[in-house]
């Protein structure tokens, strides 16, 4: 935390014990104030600080808008016209060149494990209701472990797990033995997902609880996900390249907006961020 931000944490106290000025001109506290709307932070203190670096960021690029004529030196920093002029200023100045293909490729080489295509999964399940403040809900545990535990001493699990699902669960996939078919990884709700995923085929061992009560799962087949081309992600790689290279830019000048003013009352090379 900035030293120049004050410890106590109510309102009537100052958030700042410093004034904060950008080249000279003092920001209003009530301005900060009035931004810490749009910088949710645990405490009011930071709350107001990535506020006050906010306002002081705004103060800078309105400067060097209205150096090259695309706004008034006094024009309202929330107002559609310094958006615009600050469109405007961020084209001229902060250019980012365009990846070769080379460096596409280098990228593709580099982080294959991440270039792969969704895994697939046969998977059956039982599902065991639990509703929201049900007093039942030990109950429901009690009854779902005491079917894992059935499926899991059975002769023939699969069999046994299909009968149980035919019997007892409360979903719609009852009726063709809990059978939800083909999933792909991310299709179903997280907890679900991970248990389905995360593991070999077969009877998962442990119940799963998701928002919909509990879950005893089977999964018959699986499919890993399998690596993808380079030329079915270049897009995607060219995207992600040009907006993380952007960023950097953007970084680099914001930095040396800062740098070349002079601030008072708060810490701006600490953590610059990046205008919306």
């Amino acid at each position: 935390m900035n030293p120049l931000l004050a410890t106590d944490n109510t309102r009537q106290q100052p958030l700042f014990l410093s004034p904060v000025s950008v080249n000279g001109v003092e920001i209003p506290q009530s301005q900060i104030y009035a931004e810490m709307q749009y910088y949710p932070a645990p405490t009011p203190q930071e709350a107001a600080y990535r506020a006050g670096r906010a306002m002081v960021l705004g103060h800078l690029l309105r400067r060097a808008a209205a150096a090259q004529g695309l706004c008034k030196e006094d024009a309202d920093i929330n107002g559609e016209a310094f958006e615009s002029a600050v469109e405007q200023l961020l084209a001229r100045e902060v250019q980012v060149a365009e990846c070769s293909r080379e460096e596409l490729e280098d990228f593709y080489n580099n982080n294959r494990q991440f270039f792969l295509s969704s895994p697939l999964a046969e998977v059956r399940h039982i599902l065991i209701p639990v509703s929201p403040g049900d007093d039942a809900v030990d109950a429901c545990e009690a009854r779902a472990l005491q079917l894992l535990q059935q499926i899991t001493d059975a002769a023939d699990p699969l069999v046994t797990f299909c009968e149980l699902a035919r019997s007892h669960s409360a979903c719609d996939s009852a009726k063709t033995g809990g059978s939800l078919g083909q999933v792909s990884g991310g299709e179903m709700v997280r907890a679900f997902d991970q248990a389905v995923f995360s593991g070999t085929t077969g009877l998962v061992p442990e119940l799963v609880r998701t928002e919909y009560g509990w879950h005893l799962i089977y999964v018959e087949q699986m499919q890993l996900g399998r690596e993808l081309e380079f030329d079915y992600v270049e897009d995607k790689i060219r995207e992600y390249l040009a907006e993380r290279n952007r960023r950097i830019a953007l970084d680099g000048y914001m930095q040396q907006l800062v740098a070349a003013a002079e601030i008072s009352g708060i810490d701006m090379l600490a953590e610059v961020p990046r205008p919306n």
